[in-house]
């Protein structure tokens, strides 16, 4: 394996395959960190914008800080969880809104809320958790693209599975050029 630091002629599909650094640690133990992270990062955000996600107090409910904790705050986590898992963040970045969703809910339905609140409707609030998930997973893409800029972009078990082309193909290229040679005579 060649070093990091190492050129490598891109044109050789052999001396691309070389070119792969090592993960920081197992995917077991970077999909932990991540996931922890990532349930810390939403519950510290929604705590410090104060918004409660399951709670509906009319119309003021949808202020700018709940706007910030539906948008900006689960993109911002989900690229910090793809830049610790790598590649498959996206689908990691999934979990950690749901989590912290759920056990935000569990608790407002054993507590007593303030004045003038109520729980949402279980069927809105699971638009909301589907909608936190999905803004999460895509700033989990942003997260992957942004270590695969630092790491490298090869494949990373050899070239790109459409960079060497099918005999079909190779087959199919020649009879068109052997087709068209006959049309242009």
């Amino acid at each position: 394996m060649k070093q990091p630091d190492e050129k490598v002629d891109v044109n050789n599909p052999e001396a691309a395959m070389d070119v792969m650094r090592p993960q920081w640690g197992s995917p077991l133990l970077r999909g932990v960190t991540g996931f922890a992270i990532g349930g810390a990062m939403m519950q510290t955000g929604l705590d410090l914008l104060d918004v409660h996600l399951d709670w509906f107090s009319g119309i003021a409910t949808f202020n700018a800080s709940w706007i910030l904790a539906m948008t900006l705050l689960p993109v911002t986590t989900g690229i910090v969880i793809g830049m610790v898992y790598g590649y498959g963040g996206k689908y990691l970045a999934h979990f950690p809104p749901a989590a912290v969703l759920l056990i935000s809910y569990y608790q407002s339905l054993h507590t007593q809320l303030p004045e003038g609140t109520h729980l949402l409707p279980i069927g809105l609030w699971v638009v909301f958790i589907i909608l936190q998930m999905e803004f999460c997973a895509v700033g989990g893409f942003l997260g992957e693209i942004f270590v695969r800029r630092r790491t490298g972009w090869f494949h990373r078990y050899g070239p790109a599975p459409d960079a060497v082309p099918l005999p079909d193909d190779q087959a199919d290229s020649q009879q068109s050029a052997a087709a068209s040679d006959r049309t242009s005579v």
